[in-house]
């Protein structure tokens, strides 16, 4: 009999949110998106409840993946799942929480990110005809391991096995861009992520062709 072997990946439930939600904070700490959007002393506090808005939205509308030690994961948006892809969770319901955890400058700043990233993709791919990673994220002391790479590798295949259509992913991060052009992904756009100086740039990639 062969030994049992680990999967490379494991695919999150929402009993998952508590530990996946501090993993990505601590891998997201300095993200530009956080930076521009959450101020003051409770910064921490509305970047922790961004993250797990986030994690959320995965979780009901897409494929949450993490690596089998835990320490990397990945939000992806499945093709049959673009819909929901505006976010609809920032209307009516939740924007009186994202209007108190954030403040007006917060909640605009963030409703301008989240439609530049919009724009973007609507520019680049067929809004009903690809998969979205919305996130990858690595743990601050496993980095330089290959994990971010295997894991995007691997659920790369894994959207691909749901319906072979392109892929696509934005990233607020110049020093991002040479990660993902190694593994396939070409830039196919930018623009700035608010009206005012200091919003991030977002970069759009694609991968067309099919693992």
């Amino acid at each position: 009999m062969r030994p049992a072997t680990t999967p490379p990946v494991r695919r999150l439930e929402p009993a998952d949110l508590a530990w996946a939600t501090a993993l990505l904070l601590a891998a997201s700490f300095e993200h530009p998106v956080l930076r521009h959007c959450c101020a003051g002393p409770t910064a921490p506090a509305q970047g922790a409840w961004l993250l797990q808005l986030l994690l959320r939205f995965g979780l009901r509308h897409g494929r949450v993946y993490a690596d089998a030690d835990g320490l990397a994961l990945a939000i992806w948006l499945s093709s049959d799942h673009l819909g929901a892809a505006r976010w609809p969770l920032l209307r009516a319901g939740v924007l009186p929480a994202a209007l108190w955890r954030l403040g007006w400058a917060g909640l605009s700043r963030l409703r301008h990110h989240l439609r530049a990233m919009a724009w973007l993709r609507e520019q680049t791919v067929d809004p009903g005809g690809h998969h979205y990673l919305l996130a990858l994220a690595v743990h601050p002391a496993a980095r330089g391991q290959g994990r971010g790479r295997r894991l995007l590798q691997a659920t790369l295949a894994a959207m691909q096995a749901t319906a072979a259509v392109p892929c696509y992913l934005d990233t607020q991060g110049a020093e991002q861009l040479p990660f993902f052009q190694r593994l396939g992904f070409r830039l196919a756009g930018q623009c700035p992520s608010g009206p005012e100086g200091g919003a991030p740039t977002t970069w759009g990639l694609l991968r067309a062709d099919f693992c």
